[in-house]
């Protein structure tokens, strides 16, 4: 491990889809920020969360462990304040800590506690606003709303980043921001910044059910009142979810503004990730629950390394997303959080991921149908009840839940996963091989079993037992 105990500033969007992003391929968003970030250092583009729900992904992200061990498997966090985790390695190792946005993992306010110092502050997805009254509501945010918190968090990471710098000693800075999550809102220029009349309705867009659709999904769209929305409705929010993406993207020049005039960019680490995506009109719904299509599973992740250990450049390896929180670790060398199944990706021998995983859902059996009436804005329950997993490969894709369908795709044939080809003859073998290597995973609480801790007997003691090394 380096010796190096380089700063590390975390940058978290809520929400964010891996390809609303100008180095992941999008037309016409223009992040000239995280592009900027991608060209100077590692753009990840086949990074997975281990879960589509955000207080499970931040709890992975920071524990190097699945949700089916932690525990945390809904939106809010519930680990433990004492639990193992980067935060508290970071802090044996003398860093001094800070969050300035949700922190989502723990119950109750994490400054003081985990963090040295900040601000930790949740919105949801603003459930007071007078505008936000379905679940595809977008609409202008005025300057001075109190909702309005992704620049006032910056502004106060980058004097806190002033602050420490002048200490001389390393510290740790996560910016959790709430944008892009919805309600699909902006302050001025960023609502503006996009028209409707610039997006198409996904390839997968549809208001009713599909066979092989699990029904969370179906209740999800009704609950929702989605099939209500407008194409207009859609695209307006599309139009403002690139706005923050804009706003977010601002903020991060302004980060790295300020690491190049403070003169410490060469001994800062800077990663950006998201803890899910979002469904964005996919299947005619927006927002997210446990299910695990790339629109809320695959996510955006950049590290700028200023060791030169992490090939930059773009990697298309599978990587996980506590891999990514585990790597900065060992760029400071730092221990991981015991219990950790993280993956560094400067393991010795490192090879790259054959799978990923993913996990969510409550347990809790969900309802067989959709409630009457109910207008949901956002998915809470029962959207979230009944638990399911998800093994992917570059090819192929499993979801298995345990109350619904079961889900195969084809990914080289079908992007965006519209057909479940499960039942189909000519699949059986493919669908026996994932199901075998996904049951495996389960049996290691999400690890691969390639990366098990190999013993090896270093001799007897005296009563002739082996001594395992």
């Amino acid at each position: 491990m380096a010796n190096e105990r380089y700063n590390i500033v975390i940058i978290n969007p809520d929400q964010m889809r891996w390809d609303y992003l100008t180095p992941n391929g999008h037309p016409f968003i223009a992040t000239r920020n995280l592009s900027r970030l991608a060209a100077m250092g590692t753009n990840f583009s086949h990074a997975f969360c281990s879960s589509p729900m955000c207080g499970p992904s931040r709890t992975s992200f920071l524990t190097g462990k699945y949700p089916c061990e932690h525990g945390v498997r809904d939106y809010g966090g519930t680990l433990p304040h004492e639990a193992p985790d980067a935060l508290k390695q970071l802090q044996k190792a003398g860093y001094h800590t800070a969050l300035f946005g949700k922190d989502h993992v723990r119950q109750g306010d994490s400054i003081g506690v985990n963090y040295h110092e900040g601000e930790d502050l949740c919105i949801g997805n603003m459930d007071d606003h007078p505008s936000y009254t379905r679940s595809w509501s977008s609409g202008t945010l005025e300057s001075g709303s109190p909702w309005n918190l992704t620049e006032r968090f910056t502004t106060a990471g980058l004097d806190y980043i002033e602050r420490r710098n002048a200490t001389g000693e390393p510290f740790y800075l996560t910016l959790n921001y709430q944008d892009p999550h919805p309600y699909f809102t902006a302050p001025a220029p960023y609502d503006t910044l996009f028209s409707p009349e610039q997006f198409e309705l996904p390839e997968n867009f549809r208001r009713a059910p599909v066979d092989g659709e699990p029904d969370r999904l179906s209740h999800w769209r009704q609950n929702s009142r989605s099939p209500e929305a407008r194409e207009t409705d859609f695209k307006k929010a599309m139009a403002m979810y690139c706005g923050q993406i804009r706003y977010v993207d601002d903020q991060v020049g302004r980060v790295l503004d300020k690491l190049e005039t403070l003169g410490i960019l060469d001994k800062t680490i800077v990663l950006f990730w998201s803890d899910h995506g979002e469904y964005l009109g996919d299947y005619g719904v927006t927002h997210k629950q446990a299910t695990f299509y790339d629109s809320l599973v695959r996510i955006p992740a950049l590290i700028w390394d200023p060791s030169g250990r992490i090939r930059k450049g773009n990697c298309d390896s599978l990587v996980e997303a506590p891999d990514l929180m585990a790597t900065v670790l060992e760029l400071c060398g730092i221990e991981q959080p015991t219990g950790s199944h993280a993956y560094s990706l400067l393991t010795d021998g490192y090879q790259a991921r054959v799978d990923v995983f993913a996990e969510g859902g409550t347990y809790l059996a969900p309802l067989d149908a959709p409630i009457p009436g109910i207008n949901l804005r956002a998915p809470h329950g029962p959207s979230q009840f009944g638990p399911g997993a998800m093994i992917r490969t570059r090819k192929w894709k499993l979801c298995a839940h345990s109350f619904d369908q079961w889900e195969l795709f084809d990914l080289e044939n079908d992007p965006y996963e519209n057909s479940n080809v499960a039942q189909r003859p000519e699949n059986a073998t493919t669908l026996q091989a994932l199901s075998q290597r996904l049951t495996q995973r389960l049996l290691c609480q999400g690890q691969a079993p390639e990366h098990l801790p190999r013993p090896t007997c270093a001799g007897l003691d005296e009563k002739q037992m082996p001594i395992w090394k």
